[in-house]
């Protein structure tokens, strides 16, 4: 990629953290068969009375599915740290263009889990799943943890 070649040498990488996807998705496993069998105990499915109830419930079961599974998607997270830009996911991004950056931990209500952003003067990258994503960065371009 010649981008890469322009940015320099590669000073460090962060990859997926597949501990933390795997605990995530487990735990959305259990909490979907918790309920799912919580619904179920005293009356046993059946048939659906029409076909708008079994449209309904098949809706619904194909987006607890898409929510259990979706800390999946995130197995390809890679941070790349060169002399003159990173490489986040695919994409080069310059320092320059990113101007400050920061990292921001946020602890939501509505989650179990806090979600941790590297935040730049042109937008906020979700890094929630990336390993060590700081400690690189400052490994980079600080040369201390």
């Amino acid at each position: 990629m010649p981008e890469e070649r322009s940015m320099g040498r590669k000073l460090a990488q962060a990859h997926a953290d597949m501990g933390k996807i795997l605990f995530h998705t487990a735990i959305r496993l259990t909490l979907a068969g918790v309920i799912v069998l919580a619904g179920i105990r005293g009356n046993p499915p059946g048939r659906p009375v029409n076909f708008l109830a079994g449209s309904l419930a098949a809706f619904i079961a194909l987006f607890a599915l898409m929510w259990v599974f979706f800390p999946l998607i995130h197995l390809g997270d890679c941070l790349e740290f060169y002399e003159t830009g990173i490489i986040i996911g695919k994409r080069p991004w310059r320092l320059d263009k990113l101007g400050k950056i920061s990292f921001m931990d946020v602890k939501s209500n509505y989650s179990l889990f806090r979600k941790t952003y590297m935040c730049t003067e042109v937008r906020q990258f979700n890094i929630t799943y990336i390993k060590d994503a700081k400690k690189n960065f400052n490994r980079a371009y600080f040369d201390g943890i």
